[in-house]
């Protein structure tokens, strides 16, 4: 923003009530940009239920669950791994006399292939029982944390266009003085353009911060049930909690722990072993089994490393966020001041609407800025605390 200088100071408050009038007549005709961007709930009003609807984070939740095809396809799938176990286990009731002492041991020559084919479906029916009721699991984590990040981009675009809507403001505005200056003579052809340049640019992301906030109401609705035109009143904002952790270490093992991908891992060893404890008697399969399972017990420790990595790097993600947050509280506070400053400047005549202007576009940046990394911070500590939630079990 140009420093103004006396001579333009004094021509502004010469042109003042021709400003005045040029400002009603901006007003009216900045009407339909103020109405779509002021406001995010008004859009859509075709929907009047979803225009009127407010919904928290938990309301959000619930609505969520109960519309997910693909939490109750899993569900579903769950109950028939179970009933596959208990079948299983019921038809082969009779046939497993034999049970090794140890997934090692070798099986005696006298088992017979009813045996070790019944071994096999009854290891191979708990294990998809497992790996069926970690999907579920998983797939709730992700429900969860798929509506904290759509709600909260709802937020994070709402004041993103109030932002865009306050520089869009001061560039009018701009524009506006800088072509009257241009008629007396205090300002060049260049400026001009420049300004109107500036115009042009703060109209189009205008345009594409509606856009984008559209978009998210489309993502978010379609999530939660509601019509795609609905622009329910979202009541609940983002938190900053500091995350706490007695140690990395112990958090690192926390998520090895309970890794959907870590524990297939595993999984698949179980399995190699099983299967190369049946065909411990017959050479050449005992050697391709065993060849499987060494390459499973190497899948296993490079999932672990690579998910154990993963989080330490989260956490230094999470921490510099902490860091950032104490100078963007700070920044606000600044950009408040000078607002109150400069509004009190400008009722007593000493400040000029340009520089009011500008001051309450810094304040809604510093605003923006804040909420952004508000926003990062929460939804990293949720990763941080499920990351199978945002990578869908890998």
């Amino acid at each position: 923003m140009r420093k103004w200088s006396v001579f333009k100071l004094v021509t502004a408050l010469l042109l003042s009530g021709l400003l005045m009038v040029w400002g009603a007549g901006a007003a009216l005709a900045d009407t339909g940009t103020t109405s779509a961007s002021g406001s995010a709930g008004s859009s859509g009003s075709d929907s009047t239920t979803g225009a009127q609807q407010q919904l928290t984070l938990q309301q959000a939740l619930t609505m969520a669950v109960a519309s997910s095809n693909g939490l109750n396809s899993q569900s579903a799938s769950v109950d028939q791994a179970s009933n596959n176990v208990n079948t299983t286990n019921t038809e082969n009731a009779g046939t497993l006399t034999y049970t090794p002492s140890s997934v090692t041991s070798s099986v005696p020559d006298s088992v017979s292939s009813g045996v070790e084919a019944a071994l096999n479906s009854l290891t191979s029916a708990n294990l998809n029982l497992s790996y069926q009721q970690r999907l579920l699991q998983t797939s709730q984590d992700s429900v969860v944390y798929s509506v904290y990040q759509d709600y909260l981009a709802i937020v994070q675009d709402e004041a993103a266009l109030d932002a865009t809507q306050q520089a869009f403001n001061l560039a009018d505005l701009t524009q506006r003085v800088t072509n009257l200056e241009y008629q007396v003579g205090s300002d060049s052809q260049n400026e001009v353009s420049q300004e109107n340049e500036s115009y042009a640019a703060a109209q189009t992301s205008l345009s594409s911060t509606q856009d984008s906030l559209d978009t998210a109401y489309q993502q978010f609705n379609q999530l939660v049930g509601l019509a795609p035109d609905a622009r329910p009143v979202l009541t609940d904002q983002p938190s900053f909690t500091p995350l706490v952790i007695g140690s990395l270490d112990a958090e690192v093992s926390r998520v090895l722990a309970g890794s959907p991908a870590v524990l297939s891992a595993q999984d698949t060893v179980v399995s190699d072993k099983t299967a190369l404890t049946i065909v411990s008697d017959v050479p050449s399969e005992n050697m391709a089994t065993g060849d499987t399972l060494n390459e499973a017990e190497n899948n296993v420790a490079t999932v672990e490393n690579n998910t154990a990595q993963s989080e330490r790097t989260l956490y230094q993600t999470i921490i510099a966020l902490e860091s950032k947050q104490n100078s963007l509280q700070q920044a606000l506070t600044t950009a408040e001041t000078n607002l109150q400053m400069t509004q009190v400047e400008y009722n007593v005549g000493l400040d000029t609407k340009v520089n009011l202007e500008t001051a309450q576009s810094n304040l809604s940046q510093a605003q923006l800025a804040l909420l952004e990394n508000t926003v990062s911070h929460q939804m990293d500590v949720m990763e941080f605390g499920t990351p199978w939630a945002v990578s869908g079990g890998q």
